[in-house]
C-alpha cells in the first residue's frame, strides 16, 4: 500500500470515528433529555394541569381560549358542519384513541411513555417521524398553526417546546370530551375535507350520525396521512391503514377477534 493510500485510509477512518462520536453524543443527549422528561412527567396529570394554568396566562393561552369559537366560525364561513361531542359515534372515538393516543384518558396532555419511545427511536434514525404526539399535542399544533417540518434543528426544538407548552394549556382549559370534539372538527382528513362532518359526506355521502362501525374505523385512520389516503380512498394504502386501526382496537381491548374479522371483510366502498 502506497503512502497516498495510507493517508486516504486514515482520513476515511477519521471521518468514520467523527461520525460515530457525533452519533454517540446525540444519543446520549436524547437519552438524557428523555430521562429528564420522564421524571418530570411522572406525576402527571396533576402537575400538567397546574402548569397549564400558569401557561394559560401567556399569549398562546389566549389563542387556545379563543379556538373553540374561532373553529365554529371558520366552519360556518365555509358552510361545513360542526359536530358536538354528544353526536360523535362511540366507535369513532374508540378507534381514534386506539390508533392515535391509547393513553389519552390517563395522561395529562403529554404521554411520557410515548415521548421516551419516540426520542429513543429518533436517536437511531434522524429522518423518520416516530410519533409520540398525543391528541392534545396534535390539537395544540393545529391551534397554533405550527408546521411539522422546520428549517433547522433549533427551530424544530423551539416549535416542539411551544407545542408542548400549548398542549398543557389545552389540558387545563378543556375536558377530554371537549378536546376530542375540537380535534375531530378541526383536523384535516383528506379528500378536501376538514372535520368529521365534511369527511363523512366526502367519503361516504352520509351525516356523521349515520356512519356505521366500519366507516368510523376508516375515518379514525385518516389523520395519520390524509393526503395519501384521501388521494385514493379505496386504494391499497388506505385499506391497509383501515386494517391497522382494527388491529390496534383488538390489541387495546375495543374489539373482539371475531368482530375484527367481520370488519376486515366489510366493503366500505362497494366491490372493487
Amino acid at each position: 500500500m502506497g503512502l497516498l493510500d495510507i493517508a486516504a485510509d486514515k482520513r476515511c477512518n477519521a471521518r468514520l470515528m467523527a461520525k460515530r462520536l457525533r452519533s454517540y453524543v446525540r444519543t446520549a443527549a436524547i437519552v438524557a433529555a428523555a430521562a429528564v422528561a420522564f421524571a418530570a412527567l411522572l406525576f402527571l396529570p396533576p402537575v400538567d394541569r397546574a402548569l397549564g394554568g400558569l401557561f394559560a396566562r401567556s399569549a398562546d393561552g389566549a389563542t387556545v381560549a379563543r379556538y373553540p369559537e374561532q373553529l365554529r366560525g371558520e366552519l360556518a364561513r365555509h358552510e361545513r358542519g360542526y359536530v358536538d361531542y354528544a353526536d360523535i359515534p362511540a366507535t369513532l372515538e374508540q378507534a381514534l384513541i386506539s390508533v392515535e393516543d391509547k393513553r389519552f384518558l390517563q395522561h395529562g396532555g403529554i404521554d411520557p411513555i410515548a415521548l421516551v419511545r419516540a426520542l429513543a427511536q429518533d436517536a437511531q434514525n434522524d429522518h423518520v417521524d416516530h410519533g409520540g404526539a398525543t391528541i392534545p399535542l396534535q390539537l395544540a399544533r393545529m391551534i397554533l398553526q405550527i408546521p411539522r417540518r422546520q428549517p433547522s434543528a433549533i427551530a424544530e426544538l423551539t416549535s416542539q417546546l411551544r407545542v408542548m407548552h400549548a398542549a398543557l394549556i389545552v389540558e387545563h382549559d378543556f375536558s377530554k370530551q371537549k378536546i376530542l370534539e375540537l380535534y375531530l372538527n378541526g383536523v384535516y382528513l383528506g379528500h378536501g375535507a376538514t372535520g368529521v362532518a365534511a369527511a363523512a359526506e366526502a367519503y361516504f355521502h352520509v351525516p356523521v350520525g349515520q356512519l356505521n362501525e366500519a366507516q368510523c374505523i376508516y375515518m379514525a385512520g385518516l389523520p395519520n396521512n390524509p393526503g395519501r389516503f384521501g388521494a385514493d380512498p379505496s386504494g391499497d394504502a388506505a385499506m391497509a391503514r383501515y386494517r391497522h386501526v382494527i388491529a390496534t382496537m383488538v390489541h387495546n381491548g375495543y374489539l373482539t377477534v371475531p368482530k375484527a374479522a367481520a370488519l376486515n371483510r366489510a366493503q366500505l366502498f362497494g366491490a372493487r
